[in-house]
């Protein structure tokens, strides 16, 4: 098992991006990739091109423009509307191990354009990727190719199955131990209603905040994601 985790931030440019924490697992010849968000901050009813997410290994790391090396494994994921963004994304593929030596992995995200493919974000993992021995497989002259065409193995996400973006708020809120200014920045909850939660903790549950005075049912499901105890 290989586990990589990097945090990386948007860019202040509007356009297709990756956000917050991103990583890697490599299990018994397959990679899980996870991403925190990928986002189109561009304006509302700007479609995208089709998008992917690509691991390839490098000879050093990645700094923009055109590169060399090896793609190790990516999934495309369809179109995504301007102003809108995809949270908590995972994805499971076959990884295709590089062959003898020290390589820098880098997470791409791509789109399609009447150009090809174009990287419009990314990510270097700090620790290099190091093989010391060959791997035994036999790889065809095709799997090394720069532009690869992967298998559309996800449903493409639409403005139905994409979330609106909308101001950040913090990722997970404790309940029993943030301060007054965290919980109020939860999205929904007002000055009021987090003096409220705080007067009422600690909680054993999440279904316990329902007797905090001005919360419902409705937005307890609307910030659970948000928040633990």
């Amino acid at each position: 098992m290989d586990t990589h985790l990097a945090l990386n931030y948007p860019t202040t440019e509007p356009g297709i991006t990756l956000a917050g924490n991103c990583g890697y697992d490599i299990q018994d010849g397959r990679v899980i990739i996870t991403i925190a968000e990928i986002a189109n901050n561009r304006d509302a009813g700007n479609i995208s091109g089709t998008l992917a997410v690509e691991l390839w290994a490098l000879p050093q790391p990645y700094w923009g423009g055109d590169f060399n090396g090896l793609a190790l494994a990516g999934n495309s994921i369809g179109e995504l509307y301007g102003q809108y963004f995809l949270a908590d994304c995972r994805y499971e593929m076959p990884f295709q191990q590089p062959g003898d030596g020290t390589w820098y992995l880098t997470l791409m995200l791509r789109e399609w354009t009447e150009a090809g493919y174009i990287t419009r974000d990314h990510i270097n993992f700090a620790v290099p990727y190091m093989v010391s021995t060959k791997p035994t497989v036999v790889r065809s002259d095709e799997s090394n190719i720069i532009n690869v065409i992967f298998a559309d193995n996800k449903k493409p996400p639409t403005a139905k199955t994409a979330k609106k973006i909308k101001p950040k708020q913090p990722a997970s809120v404790s309940l029993n131990q943030a301060s007054l200014e965290e919980i109020e920045a939860l999205k929904g909850i007002s000055k009021k209603l987090a003096e409220n939660i705080v007067s009422e903790r600690p909680f054993e549950s999440l279904d316990e905040v329902l007797k905090v005075k001005g919360i419902g049912s409705r937005l307890l499901d609307k910030i659970r994601q948000f928040i633990t105890l």
